[in-house]
């Protein structure tokens, strides 16, 4: 899929839409697909100079975005920043909450630092964000959430304990903030992306590792950055109105592939 093809409508326009984990990879990716439909953008990132990077790139295409660095752990540092975007902005309307750290690690050789670390980032600042965020959007009887899990949290994989635990959350998380939230005009989603081609996965995956993983997908290929933020942004707009409490997995067919027969 040729991303650059693809005409884009302004489903946003207006709307203030906050991104965690927006200064790289996905997060920048969803914010440019963002800003490119009018949304305008806080980038909230621990590092600011990537959150910066966003912005700049975001301005570059005429749209308007602002960097906060935050870490996502700490509560009195996310209800500063969440406080500072409604003052900077007027109100929020989307939040995606993507910010999140994983390593692999033998089961039997997880630390209790590694598991906190690992379930604080990705569970706990999920949760911090989401509430902070939700309470400002309690006033405005409106708002979209969708929370970034991982196909980590629909399957076993090695030295991934710690990871697909916190992506696992994630998802019972989203359906208890669908069912809780919707009264109140906020509607939640979360989506579980496959292997996609980042700067990360090119580093790490040798030859070897990235053809078994293009051979277990059905499609044949890792997912672009891209296709990933298309997924989101529609989560996130209103052609996603009956949309609520539901997992989608962008993973090219990879989990619901069954077992290949040899060539």
């Amino acid at each position: 899929m040729n991303n650059a093809s693809v005409t884009l409508g302004r489903r946003f326009e207006g709307q203030v839409a906050l991104i965690t984990g927006g200064g790289r990879g996905i997060g920048q990716e969803v914010a440019a697909r963002l800003a490119a439909e009018g949304a305008r953008l806080a980038i909230f990132d621990m590092n600011v100079a990537g959150a910066e990077e966003t912005c700049v790139r975001v301005k570059k295409a005429g749209g308007e975005a602002m960097a906060y660095g935050v870490d996502v752990t700490s509560r009195d540092a996310v209800a500063a920043a969440v406080k500072s975007v409604v003052t900077d902005f007027g109100r929020i309307d989307v939040l995606i909450n993507n910010a999140g750290i994983g390593w692999r690690i033998p089961f039997l050789e997880i630390t209790d630092a590694d598991w906190s670390k690992i379930i604080g980032t990705n569970l706990t600042g999920y949760f911090i964000v989401a509430q902070e965020v939700a309470r400002s959007m309690v006033t405005s009887k409106k708002g979209r959430i969708v929370n970034v899990a991982s196909i980590n949290a629909h399957i076993g994989t090695d030295h991934q304990a710690a990871y697909a635990a916190s992506k696992g959350g994630i998802v019972a998380l989203t359906r208890v903030m669908a069912f809780e939230l919707a009264p109140l005009g906020i509607y939640v989603n979360a989506i579980s992306p496959g292997p996609i081609e980042t700067e990360l996965s090119a580093m790490n995956l040798s030859p070897a590792t990235r053809r078994s993983r293009e051979e277990r997908i059905p499609q044949g290929r890792l997912g672009q950055p891209g296709e990933l933020a298309a997924a989101i942004a529609f989560l996130a707009s209103p052609d996603a109105s009956y949309i609520n409490g539901t997992v989608l997995v962008v993973d090219g067919g990879l989990i619901s592939g069954g077992i290949r027969e040899p060539k």
